[in-house]
């Protein structure tokens, strides 16, 4: 039985949960034996244009050494101003400089980072697997607080109204004071028994902030007190497998740009593991579509559209007003990453280590091209190009 109950017991419930997604056995980069034996003429084939993706590589610099067996690097990398905050398995966090990809600073927290980092403009953020939130200086690295909570920090956190908001591996949000570590306030849902590994961080807008629990449900609370606006629940009842009764909204919400200045009218995208995309006012929760699909990664939003990947591979493209499936493409045979948009393209990797280009109003793979190794953290584009932490602890900028 895969349980919550430690960090271990996480890094195991993920590596068997994509092999039992993916009909195989874990994948090689997990310590599995990859896929089993199959007639050459059933095997999937990932599309494999004559192009590469178009982008150039600016430079590439190792931080870190692949995690333990099990493991995964934390998920969510930041770049801001001149910066790229970066967290490690192996304990530390650091800056490097987004133009020459010089590491500018680096700190050891003493344990694995978990979920990956958060910033403003004067801190960096990140939880470890003892259950500690740590405030570092953003221009030097210098450790400013520390804050012990009950357990393993599971989500990267985010800033709102003064305070760093994240959860904990037994299905608890806590706020703390970014200036000081002090706790503010605290949410919580019952712990669940299997679960995807890690946890959404959350999004935040109009002094709220979304949260996404193992248990299928989502909250929308006011980012000051904590107070609860909104809930529903994703859960989809039925199955008889262990793969059914697993729930997690693990991917962050998604929200819209607001429509003139009318934020009432902003949407909230939800998606959890079992199967549902759910399209929702922000403000309120009253849904306004859904559609059957099982994801944990954070779907892209683009004006019309909603790009989404699934459990098996494939990329998606919705229609924003009704979810309409515009196109449907499948990539990979193991697990993608969240879709970007750089310039013309859509962009998306995958756990074997390789980059698609797509075309986003056809689905139409323009190319694909080898990266350095496995990527399961979401790839950050940005006006100067394209940042991929990879599994293998090396970050890459391409242009």
């Amino acid at each position: 039985m895969l349980t919550r109950k430690s960090a271990l017991a996480k890094g195991l419930a993920l590596a068997l949960a994509m092999g039992m997604l993916a009909g195989c056995s874990a994948p090689k980069w997990l310590g599995g034996a990859g896929k089993p034996d199959e007639k050459e003429s059933n095997r999937f084939r990932a599309p494999d244009p004559d192009n590469a993706t178009g982008l150039r590589l600016a430079w590439k610099r190792s931080l870190a050494g692949s995690p333990d067996k099990h493991f995964v690097q934390p998920g969510r990398i930041v770049v801001s101003g001149n910066g790229v905050f970066v967290g490690t398995f192996q304990g530390k966090v650091s800056r490097v400089d987004r133009k020459s990809g010089e590491v500018r600073w680096e700190a050891s927290l003493g344990a694995p980072v978990m979920g990956g980092v958060g910033v403003d403009e004067e801190r960096v953020y990140a939880g470890t697997e003892q259950g500690q939130m740590v405030a570092l200086s953003r221009e030097s690295g210098k450790e400013l607080w520390r804050a012990r909570v009950p357990m393993t920090v599971d989500s990267a956190p985010t800033v709102a109204d003064g305070k760093v908001i994240f959860l904990t591996i037994n299905n608890q949000a806590f706020a703390l004071d970014a200036a000081t570590g002090q706790q503010v306030w605290s949410h919580s849902t019952p712990a669940e028994g299997l679960v995807v590994m890690g946890s959404a961080t959350p999004a935040a807008a109009d002094g709220l902030v979304f949260i996404g629990y193992s248990s299928g449900e989502v909250f929308a609370l006011r980012a000051g007190t904590g107070q609860k606006v909104w809930s529903d629940n994703l859960r989809v009842l039925g199955g008889s497998g262990e793969l059914d009764l697993m729930q997690d909204v693990d991917a962050s919400v998604v929200l819209t740009a607001e429509q003139g200045s009318r934020v009432a009218s902003r949407r909230a995208f939800v998606v959890n593991h079992q199967g549902r995309v759910v399209a929702c006012l922000a403000s309120n929760g009253t849904r306004i579509w859904e559609r059957r699909l099982s994801a944990v990664r954070q779907p892209l939003w683009s004006p019309g559209r909603l790009f989404v990947v699934d459990m098996d591979g494939h990329l998606s493209a919705l229609t924003e007003e009704d979810g309409t499936e515009l196109w449907r493409v499948r990539l990979s045979e193991g697990l993608l990453t969240s879709p970007v948009l750089y310039k013309d393209r859509l962009l998306v990797a995958d756990d074997q280590g390789r980059l698609f280009a797509l075309d986003p109003a056809s689905g139409r793979v323009l190319g694909r091209e080898p990266v350095a190794g496995p990527v399961l953290s979401q790839p950050v584009s940005m006006e100067d190009g394209l940042y991929i932490w990879t599994n293998k602890g090396d970050l890459v900028h391409y242009e």
